[in-house]
């Protein structure tokens, strides 16, 4: 198993995995029945994955076994990566393999103060890390924004490996940027 070493500050709350051994041997028979029900080998791989890895953050902070259920544990997986997040307060974590996107794809969800702040940054593939922010922030909300482009979102920093917005900070590290938000006081 690999796991992304995440920004200090996340380590409690976070955790982006991939390769894992006997995925099936982390789920309940519940859960082994809704995976097997997936027809295609990807989506079942990826669905098994993002529950392991909040199996896992759960093992580690002595919680036992969680369900995976908004708004205080998020999930999400991007090729062979699986991401998930567990707070006391509702939560949304974002991972996506880095990829070529064209930024003409920002009108479709992002604003037009968005996209000129999003314009702005240095950062490499600024787009994905916008899309992460938004993708976190919405599953932080449960959903409750039908449209990803009606999901509030302002930049307030860029550093070289990240970016931090009012509503959630991203990371880039090795070939996948992760997004998570911020813990509610």
């Amino acid at each position: 198993m690999i796991e992304l070493a995440l920004p200090s500050a996340w380590r409690d709350r976070a955790i982006v995995i991939r390769d894992v051994d006997d995925p099936e041997s982390w789920l309940r028979d519940d859960e082994l029945a809704i995976a097997r029900a997936f027809p295609r080998e990807k989506r079942r791989r990826e669905w098994m994955l993002a529950r392991v890895a909040a199996k896992m953050l759960a093992r580690r902070h002595a919680l036992g076994d969680v369900a995976v259920e908004r708004p205080l544990v998020s999930v999400s997986h991007s090729g062979p990566w699986a991401a998930a997040a567990i707070d006391v307060a509702p939560v949304g974590i974002d991972v996506e393999v880095v990829r070529n996107v064209s930024e003409r794809a920002a009108r479709h969800f992002l604003t037009s103060e968005q996209t000129a702040q999003m314009e702005s940054c240095t950062i490499p593939h600024r787009l994905l890390h916008f899309w992460c922010a938004k993708e976190a922030a919405w599953k932080q909300r449960c959903g409750a924004i039908p449209f990803l482009k009606g999901v509030p979102l302002v930049l307030e920093d860029e550093s070289s490996s990240g970016l931090r917005f009012d509503a959630a900070e991203t990371f880039a590290i090795d070939d996948v940027i992760v997004a998570l938000t911020p813990p509610t006081s």
